[in-house]
């Protein structure tokens, strides 16, 4: 079938507290020729649903894992209900993925816009990955941070690029990602001690994946845009 080429997509969106999210996505995808039956939504517990003892159950910011001893980011101390809400909506994807049977998959966040031009450039994407060693490809730009020495025209044929440093998850709206990390993942990423794009880069270090990143890039993180406010409620 035509669309086999397709990885599956996890999104991770709750349909009752993202309402407006959810609904402009549905349009969104279909209007990128995107079927439905690629795309699959994730949602668990809401931020007020989070109690003290799940709190407690999943994150830890004082624990010393992996060698590491200081935290990477200054919120890591402190997280929201609404960011220990997304941790747990990406271990239920994780789970999710590894009962499939998907070799690689990408995973996004409520918020996503993709280009028009998203479907061709992802396919090339995937036949350039296919001739390379690889666990992530990031599909976005984060908040502004592109590979050095691209040319800038967003119109210049996508090509994977090395990362500049180690903090190769620039962001996690848009992630194509292989089943083998994530079956390493899966048995590190809780409890965690970071937000989401902070453990991502701990998981990737941990586990030496191999990354890379996509440019120009094929989504952008609406929120970082300023298209929308944060979902995340505190």
């Amino acid at each position: 079938m035509e669309s086999e080429w397709i990885p599956h997509i996890f999104v991770m969106c709750h349909p009752t507290y993202e309402a407006a999210r959810y609904n402009f996505l549905l349009k969104h995808f279909a209007a990128r020729g995107i079927p439905k039956e690629k795309i699959h939504y994730v949602w668990t517990l809401w931020g007020h649903e989070i109690t003290a003892e799940i709190a407690f159950d999943i994150y830890d910011p004082f624990q010393n894992r992996f060698g590491i001893k200081h935290n990477l980011s200054q919120q890591s101390v402190a997280l929201s209900r609404g960011e220990l809400s997304l941790m747990v909506t990406f271990r239920e994807v994780i789970r999710q993925v590894l009962e499939g049977e998907y070799s690689e998959v990408i995973i996004f966040e409520s918020d996503i816009i993709l280009r028009e031009d998203f479907l061709p450039r992802l396919k090339d994407v995937l036949t350039e990955a296919a001739g390379r060693d690889w666990d992530y490809i990031s599909l976005g730009e984060g908040v502004g941070t592109r590979p050095p020495n691209t040319h800038p025209s967003y119109f210049n044929p996508t090509k994977l690029y090395k990362p500049p440093h180690q903090w190769v998850f620039r962001c996690c709206d848009s992630m194509l990602l292989r089943r083998g990390f994530l079956e390493k993942v899966s048995n590190t990423f809780l409890p965690c001690r970071e937000c989401l794009d902070w453990e991502m880069n701990v998981q990737a270090m941990v586990h030496r994946a191999t990354s890379w990143w996509a440019d120009p890039p094929l989504a952008e993180p609406s929120t970082g845009r300023n298209r929308y406010m944060t979902s995340l409620p505190a």
